[in-house]
């Protein structure tokens, strides 16, 4: 089992652009990290100027903007910062509130910006004293489990390719707060899931 499993991009992007993103918030304190790889495909070295924003995924108004400068080596330059965001709005179960994070590259050298924009939420999940708790609060699992396989057998049904969407949404209505995924789960499913309140519980398709 393997090959391409997902949606596959091919994206034009200037010489010097943001090849990863991963952002991180914290529920203590309202920080969130920000680790970028920026990929320069110059010969040279150079000036960055990277700006970012943060904004409510479902409104979009900008929030905090906050920049840097940095100089780019050819090849990769790995880049972490913070932004701190004064009383965020929690994710919760009943509230899935989620932010968008986007940084934003400037260089002299390309000519060009190139940007690339996240989605998270402030959420704490652990098991303490033998109880998991969402952002302090004890919770009890309730998980539907899913085999991400169609009737057929395909991974994408052939016919209906909302099967999948519908099936989260129907698990959310009948009182799941959580999903397992047996099967590879789509990223669009991985973003519905933080859209509709259903914590994940992802594992290797052959982990049995």
């Amino acid at each position: 089992h393997g090959g391409i499993e997902d949606s596959v991009e091919l994206l034009v992007v200037p010489a010097v652009w943001i090849e990863d993103m991963f952002v991180r918030p914290d529920v203590k304190t309202g920080m969130i990290r920000i680790d970028l790889n920026v990929r320069n495909t110059l010969a040279e070295s150079s000036k960055g100027r990277l700006q970012f924003t943060v904004s409510p995924a479902a409104s979009g108004e900008t929030l905090l903007v906050s920049a840097i400068q940095k100089d780019l080596s050819p090849g990769d330059t790995t880049i972490t910062t913070q932004v701190k965001l004064d009383n965020p709005h929690l994710w919760q179960l009943n509230d899935p509130f989620l932010y968008r994070v986007t940084a934003r590259l400037k260089t002299g050298a390309s000519g060009s910006c190139d940007e690339r924009s996240v989605r998270s939420g402030f959420r704490d999940f652990r098991l303490e004293d033998g109880y998991f708790r969402l952002n302090g609060r004890r919770i009890f699992l309730r998980s539907s489990v899913t085999g991400n396989m169609a009737p057929v057998g395909t991974h994408i049904p052939p016919q209906d390719t909302d099967w999948f969407r519908r099936d989260l949404i129907n698990c959310k209505a009948m009182g799941f707060n959580a999903i397992r995924f047996y099967g590879l789960a789509t990223r669009y499913q991985l973003d519905l899931c933080d859209e509709i309140g259903l914590m994940v519980y992802e594992e290797a398709y052959s982990s049995q």
